[in-house]
């Protein structure tokens, strides 16, 4: 029987038997699978049985869904897949074949778009992404006062040097 194994910290592991045929992830408790972690999305990803294989499908999260150290929108799980939901590693457990996790086209379903626009950020949110949201606009004007004070330097420098170099010795 496939399942999932979540490890929360190094002593705190949640294995998950895969029984059902839709297995919900996140950090809500109306989740099939709860992971209670800042870096998780309210409903993060889903875990989908079709043709015998199980589909991961990220919804929308904000730090994102990886198999094997690659961020993945849809992706069809093998034996051994390395996820991650946010900071939170797991592994996948199936039935054992030979073959990469296989990446599924891209598709935006209005299911999944209206489970993410529900999704509330927690008070303790942390993201994990390497881009800041909030890129500082750089002071324009600031930036031209350093560059006349600099100019006003050299040149009361040259002024210096022109004053001395020039005077007759006596």
């Amino acid at each position: 029987m496939p399942q999932i194994q979540v490890f929360l910290s190094e002593e705190n592991k949640i294995s998950h038997d895969l029984t059902e045929d839709k297995i919900t992830v996140g950090r809500l408790a109306d989740n099939a699978l709860q992971i209670d972690d800042g870096s998780v999305s309210s409903h993060h990803a889903e875990l989908v049985l079709e043709n015998g294989e199980y589909h991961l499908h990220d919804l929308g999260s904000t730090n994102g869904t990886f198999v094997n150290e690659e961020q993945v929108t849809d992706s069809i799980l093998k034996h051994g897949d390395e996820i991650r939901f946010g900071r939170i590693p797991a592994v996948y457990q199936g039935e054992e074949e030979s073959g990469a996790s296989q990446p599924l086209p891209s598709s935006k379903s209005s299911k999944m778009a209206e489970v993410a626009q529900q999704s509330a950020r927690p008070a303790n949110f942390i993201s994990t992404s390497p881009i800041p949201r909030n890129v500082e606009k750089k002071d324009i004007a600031g930036m031209a006062l350093y560059v006349l004070a600099a100019l006003a330097f050299v040149s009361a420098g040259v002024a210096a040097y022109y004053t001395f170099a020039l005077t007759p010795t006596l």
